[in-house]
């Protein structure tokens, strides 16, 4: 028994010996643990870059406890935050010491502007680097901010003395300028009598010289001082020149006034018969080419051709032209002034529906002994203003070929001459061109282009006509009131009830001639017209205003036509009763003030509508205002 108790009692030590070491065993691998995980602390806190952190964390993975690896990971991550910050802020304080640098404020530097904008863009620099160093402590800054202060102040007084430098460059470049331009313009003004132009040119160039001295705010006195005498000094030539000047216009205005009483005694004697004596003009008629005649007292009548070269403006919507003559001998000089309601063109059919064209060819067939075709012709070929142009055939051809239009459509004439010794031509006709010496064809262009209304021939015209004696001394004027070609009368007024209005322009001739201090005025003038007939009582009665005078500058006058009668036809002519009444009279107002009624005027209605309604009107007139006032003229109207 006691054997077995020792045995136990062996066992129990051998195994408390045992258990013993496996504590130590136990306690020793914790205490290495635990030396891991520190040991994974510190090369965490130590790592230089983020990586060497999860290395160091990672490496312990294996022996941490899930409360120790999450632990180790918030180190990890708490060292990779601190090494990005202290990278940033190396990279700020880089930045900051990079912009710094590039300023530069020294004195050479700062002495030109390509130096102050080059300052001035490192300032920006230095301003940027500082916003986005926010990583970098204020007292770090501190040196930056400072630095950044000094080199504002200097680069903003170099800048202003550069800006003053400039202006004053500037401002001394002026006074130069203007003095220069000034001594020329004094220049100009000596020696003669000075034009109104030199005047302007010198007083604006003092005014320029003056307002440079007052702008030459960032120049001394000193400086200034010789110009401001300059400026003083050229006063008083440009105050004589003035007066030279105004002495000149004085004379000129005052021979001008002579010139102009001269012409206007002449033209108020030419004025003197107004329509109605047979003494003075008759007619000033066109016919039915539109060449206008002038007939005066028994002398022949005397034919005006159109002055091309001369444009006259139209007058409330009717065509104006000028025509002249100088016949030979001491007969003279004409002119006339003719308004006309010329037709605007009117589109038809397309040219094959108007024309029947050649089934092979597509081309027309043209009736040259047909009178109406001159009227369809034209071509820049046919440039002739009178008689007849011929055209060679050209060499291996058998016919003429030219390009023109036909009824306003464009395309090509084509001649075959008659014969070898026959030449094709063009001559001219009363309206357009006839066409002679062969066969004639037009092929069109397009064959279905819209034939265009040829230019009208038929119209309404009214005028006033001129003449000079040869040794300029006597004038006569008159106007007329004409047609060219037949123009519809009106019919059936008398049977019209209602009311009409019809406007239109008028022109003429006008004198206004005093020899006690009046005004002194003549020349040709436009005006409107306007017309109102009543066909209830078969009267009409007018109005002419708007003037515009000899000088294109506007007259306050109007003329009232006074009322008169309108016959059946048309004819604005009056009746015993209407010249027994004081009507049919002209009355003549000026400034407001009317004159007396004197003078005639009468008219006719042309052209019924289709409401039976005369749609045009044309008539003559004069008027006389005191003793001093002469006026004929005529008028052209349209129903509105």
């Amino acid at each position: 028994r006691q054997a077995a108790e020792a045995a136990a009692e062996a066992a129990a030590e051998a195994k408390a010996a045992a258990e013993a070491a496996a504590a130590a065993a136990a306690a020793q691998a914790e205490t290495e643990r635990l030396a891991k995980i520190q040991g994974a602390r510190d090369a965490i806190a130590a790592a230089e870059t983020a990586e060497d952190a999860q290395a160091a964390k990672d490496a312990v993975d294996d022996v941490a406890t899930v409360a120790e690896a999450r632990e180790l990971q918030g180190l990890v991550d708490d060292r990779a935050a601190a090494l990005a910050t202290m990278a940033r802020v190396d990279q700020q304080k880089m930045d900051l010491m990079t912009a710094a640098g590039m300023i530069d404020t020294s004195e050479e530097a700062l002495s030109t502007q390509d130096g102050v904008d080059a300052a001035q863009a490192a300032i920006v620099m230095l301003r940027g680097a500082l916003a986005a160093a926010a990583d970098v402590s204020d007292a770090d800054k501190a040196m930056y901010m400072s630095m950044l202060d000094d080199a504002v102040m200097a680069v903003d007084a170099a800048q202003g003395g550069i800006d003053t430098a400039t202006r004053r460059t500037n401002q001394m470049a002026a006074l130069s300028g203007a003095s220069d331009t000034l001594q020329a313009a004094l220049a100009a003004l000596s020696g003669s009598t000075p034009t109104q132009a030199q005047l302007d040119a010198a007083n604006n160039a003092l005014t320029a010289l003056n307002a440079a001295i007052t702008g030459g705010a960032d120049l001394t006195d000193a400086e200034k001082a010789t110009y401001v005498r300059e400026a003083a000094n050229a006063a008083a030539p440009i105050q004589a020149a003035q007066t030279a000047f105004d002495n000149a216009e004085d004379e000129a205005t005052k021979a001008a006034n002579a010139a102009m009483a001269i012409t206007a005694t002449k033209l108020h004697a030419g004025l003197e018969h107004g329509l109605g004596d047979a003494t003075n003009v008759r007619t000033g008629a066109s016919d039915a080419e539109g060449v206008v005649s002038v007939t005066i007292g028994s002398d022949a009548a005397v034919p005006l051709a159109e002055d091309k070269k001369t444009t006259v403006a139209a007058n409330r919507g009717w065509e104006g032209k000028r025509h002249t003559a100088e016949p030979t001998g001491n007969v003279g000089t004409y002119e006339a002034y003719v308004y006309s309601n010329v037709g605007d063109p009117e589109e038809g059919d397309p040219f094959n529906d108007e024309y029947t064209l050649d089934g092979t060819t597509g081309e027309l067939s043209i009736d040259t002994t047909d009178a109406a075709v001159a009227g369809r012709v034209a071509s820049s070929s046919f440039d002739q203003s009178a008689g007849t142009k011929q055209f060679d055939l050209p060499s291996n051809t058998v016919r003429v070929m030219i390009p023109g239009m036909y009824h306003g459509v464009s395309g090509t004439f084509y001649c075959t001459p008659t014969d070898a010794n026959t030449k094709c031509a063009s001559t001219v006709a009363a309206s357009g061109f006839t066409l002679v010496g062969g066969t004639w064809t037009f092929k069109p262009t397009t064959a279905t282009a819209k034939v265009m209304s040829v230019a009208d021939t038929v119209y309404a015209s009214y005028g006033w006509w001129l003449h000079k004696s040869e040794d300029d001394a006597t004038y006569t004027a008159s106007a007329f009131a004409t047609a060219r070609g037949t123009v519809t009368a009106a019919t059936g007024i008398t049977a019209l009830r209602g009311t009409a209005t019809y406007m239109g322009g008028a022109a003429g001739k006008y004198a206004l001639s005093s020899s006690t201090g009046g005004t002194n005025d003549a020349g040709h003038f436009t005006a409107n017209a306007t017309l109102e007939a009543d066909f209830n009582a078969d009267t009409i009665s007018g109005t002419i205003d708007g003037f515009m005078g000899a000088d294109g500058q506007s007259r306050n006058w109007s003329v009232e036509l006074m009322t008169s009668a309108v016959a059946d036809g048309g004819g604005i002519t009056g009746t015993a009763a209407d010249a027994a009444a004081g009507n049919q009279m002209t009355k003549w107002t000026i400034d407001g003030t009317a004159g007396d009624a004197a003078g005639q005027w009468s008219g006719t209605l042309y052209d019924n509508g289709d409401d039976g309604v005369p749609k045009v009107g044309t008539g003559t007139f004069d008027s006389v205002y005191g003793s001093e006032g002469r006026m004929v003229g005529a008028f052209g109207v349209n129903k509105q």
